[in-house]
């Protein structure tokens, strides 16, 4: 899943995808992420919501938590994101009161604008030589 890709390039910690499809048809899926501070999982949340915004087209419906940073949770309505500080992840225990959802470890590397998740077939076709670009200008100084 994309968004806990860009929570991990935050370096959020212990990130779990929970898998709801079966259980729920509140959400398909929980991302359940953790900050180390108040400016971590603000850094981490607002990563979530501008990348999948910036690079997926997907938009936050809603989110809250915000004036306390324990708990942001970023609804995107096919899934949630919850990012939260240690000690409220600890009591919530999203993953205990979820534990009949199949869970995914996310430890892989970040996602990259430069690198594609899917591999690229190699084309069969000849390559072509690129036409020679001439540059026209009309600008004038002007005096």
């Amino acid at each position: 899943m994309k968004a806990a890709h860009y929570a991990l390039e935050k370096k959020a910690t212990d990130i779990h995808v929970l898998d709801l499809t079966s259980i729920t048809s509140m959400t398909d899926y929980f991302v359940v992420t953790t900050g180390s501070s108040d400016r971590q999982v603000k850094a981490i949340a607002e990563a979530v919501i501008s990348e999948m915004r910036d690079r997926e087209g997907v938009r936050a419906w809603h989110s809250e938590g915000w004036d306390g940073l324990q708990w942001v949770i970023i609804d995107f309505v096919d899934f949630v994101v919850h990012v939260f500080q240690t000690e409220a992840r600890h009591y919530y225990n999203i993953e205990r009161l979820w534990a009949d959802a199949p869970m995914v470890d996310v430890k892989d590397e970040p996602a990259s604008p430069k690198k594609s998740l899917r591999p690229r077939k190699p084309s069969t076709a000849p390559r072509r030589k690129a036409p020679a670009i001439k540059v026209i200008s009309d600008f004038k100084q002007v005096k």
